[in-house]
């Protein structure tokens, strides 16, 4: 809870500290006082933004102190300084924090309701979430509607990819027709190039084959070299002289040209399949010649083009098999969102039933006997829905629920936005704040001046009503009912005056019956009779906490 709150140098607070207590806290004085100030400086130490404007007319900064203590006993300190210049810091237990960080540590500390929040009931946003927290299912709302945006985005995406894949399908025909050809060809640049070199190879062996005949001839045949040098070495080795190196010379001569001899024979075998191997090669380079034309003319390009065929088509398989997964995911995602939506439809019926008996019975504490209080489940629009299974969804669920009010008998409940007068809508909105409480994990509530169009029997109900919610946790309340004042554990009275030209405000915890009486007066417009009305409001409220043993 909230132990003490302190601030300095804020608006027209120059050095004030408050001290609450458990129990139901007030907070009276004049209007214009400062009494916001108050909540503002709260909500600066909770980690709203701050507003340089704040800072007190001639001060650098403004700094706000408040101690929490914890259910575990411990201490909590949060401090904020704001300067006027624009900067702020952030401390918890003096270490310095970023805003956000300190925002989501001080997330449940209190619970704040102001005039502000009454108009918000008015839409079905709210008076949706209302119920959900009421019906302990905000967490199952979350999920459902996070499990919402993601079958959603499924859906988006499949429907994406069906109309790309239908865009595309004729251009994945031609991509497999032309990636067809090139693999059927299967080219590289060392099989263009090997084929060019051969072809003009067997053209010069073609070109020469009459002068091969004749060397083959020459050498081999029956009138050749061959046969002259073998009875030349005949000759020389019988001749009786030394004849040995020449004989080696025509020994190697004859080597080298019977080599020749069988070299040229080989050429001349190559020229008779030239003509088979060349017509092969012709069509070889034909089918090349195609495929170049239209890639570019060389076999770079085509060397590229297969490149990009073969990512183009990998691309459109992606987008097939993301597509095929999709329609495998998608069921299953349907199935678990109809589950959650239905897991919290049930939940929001019972809630709904129980936060009805809830109102009505506050709303008659309230003065309101014949008050009719109706959650209504209707329909989520067709635009924010889809249809799963035989139920409409959308991101809250199966319905938006609406709170619907009559205030008299015989009247049809309606719209409590249509229906309900300005009263009748403070009373509505501070009952279900109330109904609220036992469901609220925030161990300080805070109620600004939402008393409004309040008086008579309903502040004692309102009064009564307060004080059951401050026995379970720290009430802090601003208002300018008597009837509420008077019930107070603490009550607290905000006052302000000039000082060297400028407002201060002070603050006073009004620890003495008399003083507490004088600001009861204060409320009920002064004088005599007013004093004698707040002694009899102080006693009655002395004698109640005596019999009821509500003081803490």
């Amino acid at each position: 809870m909230l132990v003490s709150l302190t601030l300095r140098n804020l608006a027209t607070i120059s050095d004030i500290s408050i001290e609450f207590e458990h129990g139901l806290n007030i907070l009276t004085g004049e209007t214009g006082a400062g009494k916001s100030i108050l909540i503002d400086g709260l909500l600066l130490a909770l980690g709203e933004r701050a507003d340089t404007s704040l800072v007190r007319p001639g001060s650098v900064a403004a700094s706000v102190e408040a101690m929490f203590f914890l259910e575990d006993g411990s201490e909590f300190l949060v401090r904020r300084e704001v300067r006027s210049q624009g900067r702020s810091r952030f401390f918890i237990n003096d270490e310095l924090t970023t805003l956000e960080d300190g925002r989501d540590l001080l997330a449940g500390f209190v619970d704040l309701h102001s005039q502000g929040s009454t108009p918000a009931l008015l839409q079905r946003r709210v008076q949706n979430a209302a119920l959900d927290e009421f019906s302990d299912c905000s967490a199952l709302t979350g999920k459902l509607s996070v499990g919402f945006g993601e079958y959603r985005s499924l859906l988006t995406r499949s429907d994406e990819l069906s109309a790309q894949l239908e865009a595309i399908a004729e251009k994945r025909d031609i991509a497999q027709h032309e990636l067809s050809l090139i693999e059927k060809l299967n080219p590289s640049a060392e099989d263009y190039n090997s084929l060019m070199f051969e072809r003009r190879e067997l053209k010069a062996v073609q070109n020469s084959a009459e002068t091969l005949g004749k060397i083959t001839e020459s050498i081999s045949g029956d009138d050749g070299i061959l046969g002259s040098l073998v009875e030349f070495r005949y000759s020389l080795a019988n001749s009786g002289i030394e004849t040995k190196d020449v004989l080696e010379l025509l020994e190697q001569a004859d080597i080298a040209l019977t080599e020749a001899s069988s070299e040229c024979s080989s050429m001349l075998s190559r020229i008779d399949s030239a003509p088979w191997r060349i017509q092969e090669i012709d069509d070889r380079l034909d089918a090349y010649a195609f495929i170049l034309a239209r890639c570019g003319g060389t076999i770079e390009n085509l060397l590229s083009r297969r490149s990009q065929l073969e990512s183009e088509l990998e691309r459109y398989d992606l987008l097939e098999k993301e597509h095929e997964r999709l329609q495998e995911t998608i069921p299953g995602k349907a199935d678990s969102l109809y589950e959650a939506a239905t897991v919290l439809s049930e939940s929001r019926k019972r809630g709904a039933e129980k936060l009805e008996k809830s109102v009505q019975k506050e709303l008659k504490l309230l003065g309101m006997p014949d008050a009719v209080f109706l959650v209504v489940m209707n329909d989520p629009p067709k635009n924010r829905s889809l249809v799963i299974g035989d139920v409409s969804i959308c991101s809250d669920g199966c319905e938006i629920p609406e709170f619907f009010f009559s205030a008299n008998p015989g009247m049809k409940p309606g719209p409590l936005s249509s229906v309900a007068s300005g009263g009748e809508m403070s009373r509505v909105s501070l009952v279900l704040k109330l109904a609220l409480v036992s469901v609220t994990q925030a161990p300080t509530m805070v109620f600004d001046e939402i008393d409004s169009g309040i008086g008579g029997e309903t502040a004692n109900l309102l009064a009564d009503s307060l004080r059951r919610v401050s026995e379970k946790r720290q009430v802090i309340m601003i208002t300018h009912l008597p009837q509420i004042a008077s019930r107070a554990h603490r009550h607290l009275a905000v006052s302000k005056e000039i000082v060297d030209g400028l407002p201060v405000t002070s603050v006073h915890a009004l620890s003495e019956r008399s003083s507490r009486v004088e600001e009861l007066a204060r409320l009920l417009g002064g004088g005599r009779a007013a004093m004698e009305h707040a002694e009899k409001m102080t006693k009655a409220d002395i004698n109640q906490d005596e019999k009821g043993g509500e003081q803490p």
